[in-house]
């Protein structure tokens, strides 16, 4: 038997003999006397209610109250010889078939009944083992007997007592058989749950299955789910350390390129080498660095921001982002194909700032990446969300890789060019924003162009 088992057997068995030892004290001991105050209080409420009774109903009722109560009734007239007196008294309980060896009315108890007392006694029958309980009353010249046999209750009580521990024994081997069996049934499970919590401390994220319709299956269900919870937990963290490994190898790879060029030109000057131009280039590779930082300053200031949600016209705020790009739009013939009207009311509950950003990114990155200098907009309304798509030709061909654009670092000009390519992080900071955002984001490849969505809900009214 398991620990618990033994726990609850101990206690349970305890708790019995505790709960018998008391019941067998309380036979031996309290049972006599609260029996023999029962039998009193039966004679003296039967004798109270006989006393107050007139003469001719009380002797047509003695044959009724004997059969109710059960209880022996008998009357004689007072006499002056004691002797002759007492006589009388035991004929008549013998005729009821009530034989004392002790019975015996005194002078001194005629005088207190006659006075209108009511007398009790109790006589002793010695080895019948059993006592004759009387009330002795007086009614006119009546002396009236109301009295009941008392069985000595201690053999009895032995008896019983004795009934009762074998009885004890037999319930505790009883008890300890039926508290193995539910106890193997609770720890089982316990068991299991232990193994199981065991398992995904050591990062082994099993289930336990358990069926016991009770709180020990509410328990495994809780503990099925934390495991899934932490699975999950656990491959988005092995996942973040991928990322942050591949993340430090593109910064290492961002940052290298530009300071060997300095270094190189820093050279250069120091050789007396320059040809004009090596300033400019140390400059211009400086800058460089100056917006990568730049870059990675914002996603981490992004992903610490406390978002500020509020009611906002989401296509009031791309127009206003439009606008911003107008010169560029112009210098490269960039033609916008708008699927909307510019004037509808659209509303979304966001972070006017961040979605502004997002917005900002995206237009960027159409700008620099269409072909046909061309770029689809729309916005697309149902009843629960606002649907944005931004669409533009693309020269990527591998749909099975789209999903690597939100990476940080990751471009899609496979040269690498800065002045077509950037930083490399315009979309790991649209990602980081619509994700604290949760909102739903799609891109995907269709037909040559590259497509860009974002599912606004609407809010609650």
């Amino acid at each position: 038997m398991n620990r618990l088992g033994r726990k609850i057997s101990v206690t349970i068995t305890v708790s019995i003999l505790f709960v018998f030892i008391f019941y067998l004290i309380i036979n031996s001991y309290l049972l006599p006397k609260y029996y023999l105050f029962q039998m009193k209080n039966r004679v003296h409420e039967l004798s109270s209610e006989l006393n107050k009774m007139p003469m001719d109903e009380f002797k047509q009722s003695v044959t009724h109250f004997e059969q109710k109560y059960n209880v022996t009734i008998v009357y004689e007239p007072t006499r002056s010889d004691l002797d002759q007196f007492n006589g009388s008294l035991r004929d008549n309980l013998i005729q009821k078939r009530v034989t004392l060896n002790k019975f015996w009315v005194t002078d001194q108890t005629l005088k207190e009944v006659k006075s209108g007392k009511r007398i009790s006694k109790i006589y002793d029958q010695g080895k019948l083992k059993s006592s004759f309980l009387v009330d002795f009353i007086q009614k006119d010249n009546l002396f009236i007997v109301v009295g009941v046999s008392i069985v000595y209750l201690s053999d009895a009580v032995q008896i019983v007592n004795k009934f009762t521990i074998y009885i004890m024994i037999f319930l505790i081997v009883l008890l300890i058989l039926m508290v193995w069996i539910w106890s193997k049934k609770i720890t089982d499970p316990l068991k299991e749950l232990k193994d199981i919590s065991k398992e995904i401390a050591q990062l082994e994220f099993k289930k336990a299955k358990i069926s016991t319709n009770d709180e020990i299956e509410e328990l495994a269900k809780s503990i099925n789910e934390m495991s899934d919870k932490l699975k999950v937990a656990h491959e988005d963290l092995n996942q973040r350390n991928a990322n942050l490994k591949i993340f430090i190898s593109d910064i290492s790879h961002e940052l290298k390129t530009p300071l060997a060029l300095i270094k190189a030109y820093s050279a250069g000057i120091k050789d007396g080498i320059d040809d004009g131009t090596y300033i400019d280039t140390i400059i211009k590779q400086t800058d460089q660095i100056n917006r990568l930082i730049d870059k990675l300053l914002e996603l981490s200031r992004i992903e610490r921001e406390i978002i500020k949600l509020a009611q906002i016209n989401v296509i009031q705020l791309f127009d206003h982002c439009l606008r911003d790009f107008d010169i560029e739009l112009n210098r490269n013939s960039i033609i916008l194909k708008k699927d909307y009207n510019p004037t509808q009311q659209l509303l979304i509950e966001a972070d006017r700032d961040q979605i502004e950003k997002v917005f900002n990114n995206l237009i960027s990155n159409a700008i620099k990446y269409t072909n046909n200098r061309e770029i689809n907009i729309q916005f697309l309304e149902d009843k629960e969300e606002i649907i944005f798509i931004l669409e533009n030709e693309t020269n990527l061909k591998d749909s099975t890789q789209i999903q690597n654009i939100w990476d940080p670092f990751y471009v899609m000009e496979p040269s690498r060019n800065k002045h077509l390519t950037g930083t490399g992080l315009g979309l790991a900071i649209v990602k980081s924003i619509l994700n604290r955002h949760q909102l739903k984001h799609e891109v995907k490849l269709s037909d040559g162009k590259i497509q860009f969505s974002i599912h606004f809900p609407k809010p609650l009214l």
